[in-house]
């Protein structure tokens, strides 16, 4: 599994940044989506995905 950094954009509260363990890009923004809908008790549909990036985790 690979480490993804992702930024997410939502109304009235601005910018999210979560940092999510997946197996590929999509499911890792699926995680993130879901973790911030928990958070923020928002619907899924108003958050924004705006940059989406692998982290390389070796030394």
């Amino acid at each position: 599994m690979r480490w993804f950094e992702i930024e997410l954009e939502i109304p009235i509260y601005g910018k999210s940044f979560e940092i999510v363990q997946a197996f590929d890009s999509e499911t890792a923004i699926q995680i993130a989506i879901k973790k911030t809908v928990n958070q923020y008790n928002i619907l899924s549909q108003s958050v924004s995905i705006v940059f989406v990036k692998e982290i390389n985790n070796q030394i």
